[in-house]
């Protein structure tokens, strides 16, 4: 046998036996009690229902609870005094009548800005503007619907956030109906070192993991310290949700929930993928979708 052979025969055997140890101590994710009694598909509104009703308000959030969607998807900042916001962009000028950096605003003048002053549901008119819309706060929230599980993204922010956070959903008793996410790698590891309890999602460096593992039926090698992968139907032309995607997922305890998803096409593409549920800009339209989701699979 030439020398090349044997070199080519040694390097397999060792490459099954790493794959063979790496699929023997592979572990998958545990099973959390965020998913508990929720149904499938699960409606997740984004920001609230953007689409239909001043982002990430209270206002927002008491229509979409009075319509059943099954999660509120909102959005984590810090003020500069400490007290936890919850709004889209890291600046309050898009939403509100206010300019600026939300950490470098306190509470007080941030609780003066009107989130309702650039929503318009027709492009054309502010029906809401100077009605006393505020920004909401997250202490204030989870008193609001106690029963109400959230999905909370927290943006670029200060890594003390994580500690402030941990500290109020442990006050609140809400460390199980909370599921983080975050698209900075550091800031979820700090979260999940800050939150052990609460269940949290992917961050893109493992989406991206998960995603190659799929395709390589390799699946059953990694081990997820997330129980959800948010995730858009493509990215860069890539698909992220697919049959094989979502298969892939579920044999390692974790669930799919696409994000946003506005139009009956979109909706389509994530059932027949066997998606868990998706997030939407538009939840009085899309709660109908309940209704048939798993016979139509």
């Amino acid at each position: 046998m030439s020398l090349r052979r044997r070199i080519a025969i040694t390097t397999l055997a060792l490459l099954s036996t790493i794959l063979a140890w790496l699929r023997w101590t592979a572990i998958p994710a545990e099973p959390q009690p965020w998913f508990e009694a929720l149904s499938r598909p699960l409606i997740l509104a984004h920001q609230g229902g953007e689409k239909e009703w001043p982002s990430n308000t209270m206002y927002a959030f008491r229509e979409t609870h009075r319509l059943g969607a099954d999660v509120l998807d909102t959005d984590l900042h810090i003020s500069r005094d400490g007290v936890l916001v919850l709004i889209h962009d890291t600046t309050v000028d898009r939403t509100t009548d206010g300019t600026g950096a939300i950490v470098e605003l306190d509470w007080e003048q941030l609780s003066k800005l009107d989130a309702a002053y650039h929503f318009s549901p027709d492009g054309k008119t502010f029906p809401l503007r100077g009605q006393g819309v505020r920004i909401a706060r997250l202490d204030e929230t989870l008193d609001a619907f106690p029963d109400w599980p959230l999905q909370i993204e927290v943006k670029q922010a200060p890594l003390g956030i994580t500690e402030v956070l941990a500290k109020l959903l442990r006050e609140k008793k809400a460390e199980k109906r909370v599921l983080l996410s975050s698209f900075d790698e550091k800031m979820m590891a700090a979260l999940r070192q800050a939150c052990p309890n609460v269940a949290s999602s992917a961050t893109p460096a493992e989406i991206r993991t998960m995603v190659f593992a799929s395709w390589l039926h390799l699946e059953s090698l990694v081990s997820p310290d997330y129980c959800a992968l948010q995730v858009p139907l493509t990215r860069h032309g890539i698909t992220l949700v697919s049959p094989r995607i979502v298969q892939a997922a579920h044999s390692r305890g974790v669930k799919v929930l696409p994000w946003t998803l506005d139009t009956d096409e979109e909706v389509e593409v994530c059932q027949k993928a066997g998606a868990d549920g998706f997030n939407t800009n538009l939840p009085s339209r899309m709660l109908r979708y309940r209704e048939g989701w798993n016979n139509n699979l």
